[in-house]
Order: C-alpha cells, then sequence, then structure tokens
C-alpha cells in the first residue's frame, strides 16, 4: 500500500544537482568521448570490445549497460544522419541559425547534452527558443526566475512535438520543482496542473546499494513499484549485488509505463539492516527522480546523514549521502515525482 501526502505538505528545499547532466563511469569515457564527437561507428566498435570482456568475466550489471548503450548509440546514429548535413555546415559557417537550431534541438532533445545544445539553441532564428536557451544558460538561482524560465520551455514546447516536446516539458519541469518551495500558493496553482500532465515514463531503473568497510549493512533483495495516481502499475523484484569498498547496483528495464511514484521495500538485508545510495528512474535521458523527495518507513536513528532525500541526491558512491533503515529492520522508501512529500 502506497503513502500519498496532501499538495500542500512540501518538501523542504533540497541541494540540487542537474538530471541533465550525465555522469560518466570510467569504463564508458572514451565511448562518451566517440559520442561527443558524433563518432557513433568508433562507439560501436569500442562498445563490441567491452562486451567481449564482459562475457568473458561474467560481469552481468557491466553487460547489462553495454547492451542497452550499444542499443541507444544505434539510436543516436539513426537521429543524427537527419542533421548530419546541418552539422557540416556549422564547421563553416558556425553561426549559421538554421543549423544551430536544428543540430541544437538533436543535441538536447535526442542526445541529452544540454549544454552544447543550449549554446547552439542560443544562436537560432527563433526568438522565444533563443530567449529560453539564453536564460537556462546563465542558470537563474532565485525561484521567480527559474520560474519563469519553466514557463519559457513550456512554452515552447506547445510548439513542438514528440520527443523535442518531451525533452522541453522534462526542461522546464526541471526548473519548476527547483524553484516551487519558494513559489506562493497562487504561484504553485496553475503550474501544478501543468505539472500534473507531463507524462512520465520509466526506461529504466537502477538502485545503488549502499557499503562500507566496516559497516555491515546493506540490502541484497529488494521489490519495485511504480504508481500511477496511487494504484500499482508495474513490479518487480529485485537482487541487489553489494561490494565491501566499491559502488554495486542493479539495472532494470521496465516496459515503458506511465508512472509519478516509485517504491523500494526493502525484503532482505546483509549484516545489521537494509539501505540505499542511490534510486535512479530514467525516462529517455533523464533521470527524473533526481532531487525528488521522499519519505520511509524510518531512517537510522532519525539522523539527517541517513535522511530518505538522500537517494534522489546524485550521490551514487553508497559511502556517503545514504538511506539507511533502523537496525533489524525491513522497510520501504517512496519517492515522489513531483516533490510534495517531506519528512522531517
Amino acid at each position: 500500500m502506497t503513502v500519498r501526502f496532501p499538495p500542500e505538505v512540501f518538501a523542504a528545499p533540497l541541494p540540487q544537482s542537474d538530471p541533465f547532466e550525465s555522469e560518466v563511469s570510467p569504463q564508458f569515457s572514451e565511448i562518451r568521448e566517440a559520442i561527443d564527437e558524433d563518432d557513433y561507428e568508433q562507439a560501436l566498435r569500442l562498445l563490441t570490445e567491452k562486451r567481449v570482456i564482459a562475457v568473458k568475466v561474467k560481469n552481468q550489471f557491466l553487460l547489462q549497460e553495454i547492451l542497452a548503450e550499444i542499443k541507444e548509440v544505434n539510436r543516436l546514429k539513426r537521429e543524427f544522419s537527419k542533421v548530419r548535413e546541418k552539422a557540416e555546415t556549422l564547421k563553416t559557417k558556425p553561426g549559421d541559425p538554421e543549423a544551430n537550431e536544428k543540430v541544437g534541438l538533436f543535441y538536447c532533445a535526442e542526445k541529452g547534452d544540454w549544454i552544447a545544445g543550449l549554446n547552439m539553441l542560443s544562436k537560432s532564428g527563433d526568438s522565444g527558443l533563443r530567449q529560453a536557451a539564453l536564460d537556462d544558460l546563465k542558470q537563474p538561482e532565485t525561484p521567480a526566475h527559474r520560474m519563469k524560465l519553466a514557463d519559457a520551455w513550456w512554452e515552447q514546447a506547445e510548439k513542438e512535438k514528440d520527443q523535442i516536446r518531451k525533452a522541453f516539458l522534462l526542461r522546464g519541469r526541471y526548473w519548476y520543482l527547483s524553484a516551487r518551495p519558494g513559489l506562493t500558493e497562487l504561484e504553485r496553482f496553475e503550474r501544478d496542473k501543468q505539472l500534473e500532465q507531463i507524462v512520465l515514463e520509466a526506461d529504466k531503473i537502477v538502485v545503488w546499494n549502499m557499503h562500507g568497510s566496516t559497516l555491515d549493512h546493506g540490502t541484497d533483495e529488494c521489490v519495485l513499484t511504480l504508481f500511477l495516481k496511487g494504484k500499482a502499475v508495474w513490479r518487480q523484484k529485485v537482487v541487489v549485488p553489494w561490494k565491501a569498498k566499491a559502488p554495486a547496483g542493479q539495472i532494470v528495464y521496465p516496459p515503458r509505463v506511465r508512472f509519478d511514484q516509485i517504491r523500494v521495500d526493502i525484503t532482505k538485508y546483509r549484516g545489521f539492516g537494509g539501505g540505499l545510495g542511490e534510486i535512479e528512474v530514467f525516462d529517455g535521458t533523464i533521470n527524473v527522480a533526481r532531487n525528488c523527495s521522499a519519505v520511509a518507513s524510518s531512517y537510522w536513528r532519525s539522523n539527517r546523514n541517513h535522511h530518505p532525500d538522500l537517494i534522489t541526491d546524485g550521490d551514487k558512491s553508497g559511502l556517503t549521502g545514504i538511506w539507511l533503515l533502523n537496525d533489524g529492520q525491513k522497510g520501504w522508501v517512496l519517492v515522489d515525482m513531483k516533490k510534495y512529500l517531506q519528512q522531517p
């Protein structure tokens, strides 16, 4: 049974990190460099080599990542072919408005590289799109400016369709959620309706375990459940690997299903109790769980260093910033994608 809290109960502001800025593990750094250069053939060659190694050493977690990355690189290769001519134009005419817009849209909406994409869109011939990109690059800090930027991206989304529309809606969502704790109830009213209309679909979930050389805590098994408006829409049992001195996790690929909350029930734990380092839920290239609030059945001795909000703070190390259950207890943590929940 899920737990929902009324909209008037708001989460306290959290340290913000941009879910559009993806981190790259060392074993994928060369591949990311190839993708950054739009050399998708080289990226596929490198991935094929790593797949052979992953099979040989029987690393199922790495193999899962590689197979998913191969699929994604093939998709990017197909999408890039549609803007390749414009990308070539930028080599000789870096200020060309049409080329900047077309390639910038590919970088933001398809590739998920918003830093490069926004710089291109800031040279677009579309004044509204150009201004939204310029304002985004300034990284506004006040709630009022963040709210204004969210409105700008949502306005641009109304002009688009498919993947570009979704990307702009999610960019607006990010800026609105970061502004929301500092807004008045009146300012939130209409925008909350907009937030409710943004469809979130889970493509990939990554559960990161905690670890430590001295503390014998961690999760061996959990049950993941996605909810939509309080009703379970998908559920799966997951065995989570644990390592004493290194991050470890499990990747799950649910069917592309609409959701607004994710719950993790710790059903088996190691040592003194269960806990998690991070939970990531990806809609395309974007971790829509990042910075969202969470509540849990309990957290260790009500110590803020182990608060459930820490599993969405972007720290996947599993050594710091962990949610930890009380000793000898099973339990659950629930993440709300609209950031309404609060736990003292």
